[in-house]
């Protein structure tokens, strides 16, 4: 469909000059208003907001000046161009008219190809600012969803200051816990069940994994396959994170054991916790990921790979830490991978004090 035609609102208390405006701006394809005075023009605006106004000064009632200041007080008003076009034209008139908001002024008697001419281009301008003010929403609106999309995969504060900065520096951590999850079985389900249930059970899973984890101050790190790793303590340092951390564990299995009296399929964890110093930062340049190395999480991972289904391996790290507070047992000594033997219990829940 092709645009409509500007419209133009002349407010002129002359009945000629509105005839001559008439005919000369409904020739040049123009809708095209006419008023006698300023009170009549705010009933007009009110019910059609014209593209333009050309407004005389001189008015009985209420002068084009007034009504310039008026329109310009009002949101919905204050952005239509007004072009002046008036008997007056001593310097101090036309400063006048552009200090109370007008965008142009043509003295009376007027040519008809510059007023034509003077409309033309504050239409256009116009225009083109409405042009920019849609843009800079429409970049707006994708710079609030670039932001949720990082927020969704990188620790608020760590988003902030890659939002702020550009880029990330990487942090030590002198004391984190670190919680290994995994899914009992998984892999071999994963040949059984149709792609959709499949799906759509991890689904489940991870997202009452993620509102345990946010509700005990803790940040999801990453989710690998059926392997779900979070810790307490980044990246706002917390005296409180190993036991914020094993609350949300003892929280998860407490979720799955509920989740399994109706469930159609039953789904079992095994977890590892550990505390210790680790490094984290973002890797990647165009798809960030935010992640955790170095000992501590290598620990809690064998941890995990050493636990029973449906229990907490815990490290002796953690337990000094919780020992006042949380009940352990079965303490035993095992041999770890590049570790040697290690102490280790399960974490089994809080104590009532």
């Amino acid at each position: 469909m092709p645009d409509r035609p500007a419209s133009i609102l002349v407010v002129d208390d002359s009945l000629i000059n509105r005839k001559i405006l008439y005919n000369l701006l409904s020739k040049a394809g123009y809708e095209v208003g006419l008023v006698g005075g300023g009170k009549e023009a705010l009933a007009e605006i009110a019910q059609k907001r014209p593209d333009l106004l050309l407004l005389d000064i001189l008015m009985p009632e209420m002068d084009g000046l007034e009504l310039c200041r008026l329109l310009k007080k009002h949101p919905a008003t204050s952005e239509i161009p007004i072009i002046f076009i008036s008997s007056l034209d001593n310097t101090s008139d036309k400063v006048n008219g552009f200090a109370a908001g007008g965008v142009d002024y043509i003295t009376k008697p007027f040519q008809p190809s510059e007023v034509l001419a003077r409309i033309s281009t504050h239409l256009k301008i116009c225009r083109l600012q409405r042009q920019l003010t849609e843009k800079n929403r429409q970049l707006e609106l994708e710079k609030q969803k670039s932001e949720a999309l990082l927020l969704n995969v990188l620790p608020a504060q760590v988003a902030a200051e890659l939002m702020e900065k550009g880029s990330c520096t990487p942090q030590h951590y002198a004391e984190v816990t670190v919680c290994f999850v995994d899914i009992v079985g998984f892999t071999s389900a994963a040949t059984l069940l149709p792609p959709e249930t499949l799906i759509s059970e991890l689904n489940d899973l991870f997202t009452a994994f993620d509102q345990i984890t946010e509700a005990n101050l803790c940040e999801r790190m990453k989710t690998i396959g059926d392997a779900y790793l979070y810790v307490a303590g980044l990246p706002e340092p917390n005296q409180y994170h190993a036991q914020h951390a094993a609350t949300a564990a003892l929280e998860m299995i407490a979720y799955l054991t509920r989740r399994n009296e109706t469930a159609n399929h039953r789904w079992e964890v095994r977890i590892g916790i550990h505390t210790g110093p680790v490094i984290g930062g973002i890797v990647g340049t165009k798809k960030y990921l935010y992640d955790i190395f170095g000992d501590t999480v290598n620990t809690a991972a064998r941890l995990q790979t050493l636990s029973e289904p449906m229990r907490i391996n815990a490290s002796h790290a953690v337990r000094s830490r919780l020992n006042r507070d949380f009940c352990f047992s079965c303490s035993a000594e095992v041999n770890m991978k590049g570790k040697g033997f290690q102490l280790t219990c399960f974490l089994e829940g809080e104590k009532q004090h």
